[in-house]
């Protein structure tokens, strides 16, 4: 029975984390002061990125719109809010996310082989332009993609072999600065014409050493042709013996391991931040950020910043319109996993053989969602135990019916909106102290001269 109970549906309340307070506190005078502070080390604010973060403080809110459920057993009925669904800054949608892609990816995806997670990172001084240069982004994958292809043709021994590959860009470092990198699912080893899986377990530290020099070779020649860098400066770096290019490819999951490939896939598509990494102190403006990592059960302090830049940072963190977040390359492609459904025919059995859901059916299923990702049930009766159905969705343009049942309920009508000044700022007025300003050099991605990196 104690199993059942802790199963149930709980509203998450997301204006009570310091995250939200963070944000709702802070956004008017960060709209205020952005092109000040931050549009030469960040460049202009989006659109997107602006409403990204207005929406975020509606999401979970239920004066902001909800689903109403009701028993069938006795009658109860309860309230389930709304989601924002945008990318880059909301934990909570950025996770139902995460969970959307994990299942995709076992079940219409991968092949039964073993898979490697490898991470490709660039220097820190080339990593600027990849931030809103959509195309140099895919450039970005796909010299990823080819030298992973070069690098296990050679090992193998064939030419005509292809990897199974799942890249997603990421922004974010543990500490939520900017750091673009790749993180990708790879098969650990090659498919020839044939479908034949060719596997290649390789020694991580000779032979990943390769495939480090042919990713930076086809990086900076993709820099060199989009008028990025100079050859000169190329040559230069392709001669360092520490260039800041890495791959990464320790981890490994087994054959049938799918326990551990669920978390890996999981882990590729995470938020930035989650809202018990942060903690804002309201009267010193500051934002301090735990590891995503515990370190004998805790996540020790990986940074601290004033609260406008610490928006600055998860601005930073939403993607331009249109770029795609998951990409999928190789033998994992959309054309290659068409052509081998085509040729199975529809007499094969199998979870490949059948027509996936669209992704709108997928994401409509929002309680199989948060089923899987709280591990709760938002249709299973708190009172009784039996299940519920949804009777009406409730939206903002009925928003005097949202006011009269949250009153009836003794819930908050109000929608969080951003407001000011906040209370550190108001002390700084009043004392005549300067704003606090943290500019830390670490974490901006315009390294000193950076014009004379460009070609002449």
């Amino acid at each position: 029975m104690g199993q059942e109970t802790t199963s149930i549906y709980r509203p998450r309340r997301p204006e009570r984390s310091d995250l939200h307070l963070a944000v709702r506190e802070n956004l008017e005078l960060f709209l205020e002061t952005y092109d000040k502070r931050f549009f030469d080390q960040h460049g202009p604010l989006t659109d997107r990125a602006r409403r990204t973060l207005e929406e975020y403080l509606r999401c979970g809110i239920l004066a902001a719109g909800f689903a109403r459920v009701r028993c069938g057993d006795c009658g109860h009925e309860q309230l389930v809010a709304f989601s924002c669904q945008l990318r880059g800054v909301c934990p909570s949608c950025q996770q139902k996310r995460a969970e959307i892609l994990c299942r995709f990816v076992i079940d219409e995806v991968i092949e039964p082989v073993g898979h490697r997670q490898l991470v490709f990172v660039l220097p820190k001084h080339l990593r600027r332009p990849f931030y809103k240069d959509r195309k140099l982004l895919t450039g970005l994958c796909r010299s990823a993609v080819k030298a992973t292809h070069a690098f296990y043709r050679a090992g193998l021994g064939h030419d005509d072999l292809r990897v199974g590959m799942v890249v997603v860009p990421q922004r974010f470092g543990d500490r939520v600065n900017p750091h673009i990198h790749l993180h990708a699912l790879a098969t650990d080893g090659a498919f020839d014409a044939e479908g034949v899986f060719h596997s290649m377990p390789f020694d991580m530290q000779g032979d990943i050493e390769v495939l480090e020099r042919l990713f930076a070779r086809r990086v900076l020649d993709l820099m060199v042709r989009r008028k990025r860098l100079s050859i000169r400066l190329r040559d230069e770096m392709l001669d360092w013996e520490h260039s800041g290019f890495s791959v990464d490819g320790s981890v490994r999951v087994a054959v049938g391991d799918y326990g551990r490939l669920k978390r890996l896939v999981r882990y590729l598509a995470r938020p930035a931040v989650s809202a018990e990494r942060v903690a804002y102190d309201k009267a010193g403006g500051t934002v301090t950020v735990r590891s995503s990592k515990k370190v004998q059960g805790v996540r020790p302090v990986v940074a601290e910043y004033d609260a406008l830049t610490f928006l600055s940072l998860l601005a930073l963190q939403v993607p331009p319109p249109g770029v795609h977040m998951v990409r999928y390359y190789g033998h994992y492609s959309v054309r290659s996993r068409a052509e081998r459904r085509r040729q199975a025919g529809e007499g094969t059995s199998g979870i490949r053989s059948e027509k996936p859901p669209p992704a709108s059916e997928r994401r409509r299923r929002w309680a199989e969602l948060i089923r899987l990702v709280f591990e709760v049930d938002p249709l299973r009766c708190d009172k009784c135990g039996g299940g519920m159905k949804v009777v009406s969705f409730i939206s903002t343009t009925q928003s005097e019916v949202i006011r009269r049942i949250l009153e009836h309920l003794g819930v908050s009508t109000v929608i969080p909106r951003a407001h000011g000044p906040p209370e550190w700022a108001v002390e700084c007025e009043r004392t005549d102290r300067t704003v606090p300003s943290r500019e830390d050099e670490e974490y901006s991605q315009a390294p000193p001269g950076w014009d004379e990196w460009e070609p002449a």
